[in-house]
């Protein structure tokens, strides 16, 4: 059992609180540990109880404080995407954006455009729209 602020462990039997009944996080610890063990958890436990069968199923190497118990399924891994070049055709967000701007500054919407192109397409068409208003007029959205 761990030492807290550097005063001697207490067995839990001799806590003046380990009749009471186990916290909430003892309970929500334990959950979790009873099942990564298979074994049924017992909701009527003490404080005191608690931290025993705690302290057990630790032991067991059935659980662990960092949750990487051996009934623990392995973390699920998201498939490696390949490195984004810029060369891959503009998404729907840049086609729908670049169509608005075309519209309003009076240019062509081209839509065979990659990313990058897009990209830039869309940073000159804001940087004429920009030029053409006036500091102090207000923004239309």
């Amino acid at each position: 059992m761990p030492q807290r602020d550097g005063g001697p462990t207490r067995p839990p039997e001799e806590w003046k609180s380990g009749d009471e009944p186990m916290t909430e996080s003892q309970a929500s610890f334990l959950t979790r540990l009873t099942s990564e063990a298979g074994e049924p958890f017992d909701a009527t436990l003490s404080k005191a109880a608690a931290s025993r069968r705690i302290d057990e199923l630790l032991s067991r190497g059935k659980g662990s404080a960092r949750g990487t118990g051996a009934g623990r399924r392995a973390p699920t891994r998201t498939p490696k995407r390949p490195p984004l070049t810029g060369e891959e055709p503009m998404s729907d967000a840049q086609a729908a954006y670049l169509k608005e701007l075309a519209e309003e500054e009076g240019g062509e919407f081209e839509p065979g455009l990659s990313k990058e192109q897009a990209a830039r397409r869309i940073g000159e068409l804001l940087i004429k729209q920009m030029a053409r208003r006036s500091p102090t007029e207000p923004s239309r959205r």
